[in-house]
């Protein structure tokens, strides 16, 4: 299957800027304008708000088909170089029956986000888009205290300065949240751990190279459900599957059922690896009943439980840096991953 790389950005570019999922914008405009600020001044380009932008969550609750009516309008306007979400949410699956192919397919640009836009990820992949997992502009762009170099170095190197190349683990990272109710959290840094650097298992000493699939893992469950919007699993021999949790947090037993899952239909056979992200082991006030560090240990031994129950030697790298932790990596979904065990380094291409 081919894939069409969408055309890097250049200063001055206009991208667009909509709400594909939630309407937290409307909660916390002084959140989101800060994030539109980042656009303009750190990355040197022109954001333009589309109608959903701002629109409360009712009304996008309410109205999936205008979400998607952006997304098309966005695609179609040759003056607008990439889409940018807002933020995730959890039905953008209602979104994807009023998408149209046709003017995606033929109009290939840049989109970025990540969490339930792994529904229009999914979309993409299927029309052999690249994308790009990551960079919501109410977290990363509008984080707290200052952009953090990582992820604006990553975002870069991905949106302006392909390919992307080797990516290394970040020395710290956080899933503390700051408060958006409080103005005052605009300027304020959040709490960050040690990192333990990425943790392999099964490694093997060969290199493996392979295109890019995965997301959110609660949204890739929905998806093995429904069964409506995965590819042919045909398409996904040989491709290396990269896994999130979000601020659900998951327990274990969710986390071996997915992977479960995966082995029971044929799946997981097809894989040449995985990559795991660092687990979100608290949302606000809420922790895991177990505490953060053994829910990170336990969701790690949920998959490598499942694997052997599976007879699976598959290679997983752990504790990457994406999804809904920060510092980002900027995934390149439907680009090339390389991985070299025997060194344990990771590259990725964003070219087809």
């Amino acid at each position: 299957m081919n894939f069409k790389q969408p055309p890097r950005l250049e200063p001055g570019d206009k991208v667009a800027i909509l709400s594909p999922s939630s309407g937290m914008p409307f909660l916390f405009p002084w959140v989101y304008e800060q994030g539109l600020d980042r656009i303009r001044n750190v990355f040197k380009l022109d954001p333009i708000e589309f109608p959903t932008a701002r629109q409360s969550p009712e009304y996008l609750s309410q109205n999936p088909k205008a979400r998607a009516e952006d997304i098309n309008a966005a695609f179609a306007d040759p003056s607008i170089k990439a889409i940018f979400a807002t933020i995730g949410g959890n039905d953008q699956v209602r979104i994807l029956p009023y998408l149209n192919k046709e003017v995606i397919s033929a109009n290939p640009k840049i989109f970025l986000g990540y969490s339930d836009c792994t529904n229009f990820h999914l979309f993409l992949w299927n029309l052999g888009i690249i994308s790009y997992y990551g960079g919501a502009v109410m977290t990363q762009f509008a984080m707290g205290g200052g952009m953090q170099e990582y992820t604006t170095h990553s975002i870069k190197k991905a949106l302006f300065d392909p390919p992307i190349g080797k990516v290394y683990s970040a020395p710290e990272y956080s899933d503390a949240d700051l408060d958006w109710a409080d103005k005052q959290n605009l300027n304020k840094k959040r709490p960050m751990y040690p990192s333990t650097g990425w943790s392999w298992h099964n490694n093997q000493d060969h290199v493996l190279e392979g295109r890019l699939w995965g997301g959110c893992l609660e949204i890739l469950s929905f998806h093995l459900s429904i069964r409506k919007y995965l590819p042919d699993f045909d398409k996904l021999n040989d491709t290396i599957l990269y896994i999130e949790t979000s601020e659900e947090m998951p327990a274990q037993e969710f986390v071996y059922r997915f992977i479960a899952a995966l082995a029971e239909i044929g799946l997981l056979k097809r894989f040449k690896a995985i990559l795991m992200a660092y687990p979100k082991a608290q949302f606000c006030d809420t922790r895991p009943p177990e505490g953060r560090e053994a829910f990170i240990l336990n969701q790690q031994n949920a998959v490598k439980n499942a694997l052997k129950d599976y007879d699976s030697h598959l290679p997983v790298v752990f504790n990457m840096n994406f999804g809904h932790t920060d510092p980002q990596i900027i995934v390149p979904n439907g680009g090339i991953a390389k991985i070299n065990c025997k060194a344990k380094t990771i590259e990725f291409s964003n070219f087809s």
